[in-house]
């Protein structure tokens, strides 16, 4: 009847220890139930497991017309053809977008990449368009244009 031995807790109980927390800014780790100091980590620093939700690298780019939002090591082409994109419908009211216009992708390591697909009217970051299939990397806060039209802002977090 003893609850803290069991391993098999992934998450910390609901309901159990009343409403005391050891410090409302620590988190716990859910596997070890050790306090974890860094907010932003991604590990436990006792046991060394991978926290879930924490420190997990999203990126997210927002345009006018939608959010697109990519977890670590997925990638998303962003074009008009929605065989291919599976986004299509961001892009469709812009005819100078094409079919298969570009590829944003966040890799293990939590770098946000974009490559340029050979598209008609190109991508450009900060207002530099890319060379076509060349991988650039994504910064917190940089501008992704589509063509001459579509602008998002890319957000990593």
């Amino acid at each position: 009847m003893h609850p803290h031995g069991r391993e098999q807790t992934l998450l910390p109980p609901d309901g159990q220890g009343g409403g005391r927390r050891p410090d409302s800014t620590g988190l716990m780790c859910p596997y070890c139930e050790a306090v974890v100091s860094n907010p932003n980590a991604s590990q436990c620093d006792s046991c060394l497991r991978p926290l879930p939700g924490q420190g997990a690298p999203t990126l997210r780019v927002l345009f006018p017309t939608g959010e697109l939002k990519l977890a670590s090591g997925q990638s998303l082409v962003l074009g008009r053809d929605a065989g291919q994109s599976p986004v299509a419908a961001t892009f469709t009211p812009y005819d100078n977008v094409s079919r298969r216009h570009s590829t944003v992708w966040l890799d293990q390591q939590g770098t946000a990449w974009v490559r340029d697909e050979g598209s008609t009217n190109g991508t450009f970051v900060n207002g530099e368009r890319l060379p076509p299939r060349v991988d650039a990397p994504l910064r917190d806060g940089d501008q992704l244009r589509l063509a001459a039209d579509v602008a998002g802002t890319v957000s990593l977090g």
